[in-house]
């Protein structure tokens, strides 16, 4: 009896640690931070009244061409000169910075907000658009999160897109 009652003690004890380790590494709310996480498209903008306000940044991933990635980018730098790049190829070395700063963030589905339709669209109010494109188009599992950034996290993320136009125009000789 006191074999059988040891054996049967030991074999919780093991599924036990079993369902710990799980615990422990399950990924929360879609997010898995034990992983590096695949995007295929980066994508920010603003609309403004003024120009100097502007902006428009998107990275992509080409789905027909292995490994391409495109930089698109509109911008008006500290010297009122509009920044533009229309489809430049970019690196995953290019990309390393933008990268890291994307495998930081919290990309949990967010809940979605009620749209109030009581409101007039104001044509001269800034309008912003952030998303990443999670997953690729290989596997069909592409899909889009807005993750909320602080504005320190926006200007982070405008100093690297904005490094990234240097680097790239560049190269591209403009």
């Amino acid at each position: 009896m006191h074999s059988k009652l040891w054996k049967i003690t030991k074999m919780l004890l093991a599924v036990l640690a079993l369902l710990t380790v799980n615990i422990g590494c399950a990924p929360v709310q879609g997010e898995d931070k034990m992983t590096h996480v695949e995007w295929s498209a980066f994508y920010m903008s603003r609309n403004h009244q003024f120009r100097t306000l502007c902006y428009r940044f998107e990275v992509n991933y080409d789905p027909f061409k292995e490994g391409q990635v495109t930089f698109s980018c509109f911008f008006v730098d500290k010297k009122d000169e509009n920044c533009l790049l229309s489809s430049a190829m970019v690196t995953s070395e290019d990309l390393a910075e933008l990268d890291a700063f994307i495998q930081k963030l919290s990309l949990a589905e967010q809940e979605k907000k009620q749209k109030q339709t009581d409101m007039l669209f104001a044509h001269d109010a800034t309008t912003k658009e952030f998303y990443i494109a999670l997953g690729s188009y290989k596997n069909k599992n592409r899909r889009k999160v807005k993750p909320q950034l602080s504005s320190m996290q926006q200007d982070e993320a405008m100093d690297i897109l904005k490094r990234l136009y240097v680097k790239v125009s560049k190269r591209e000789g403009k």
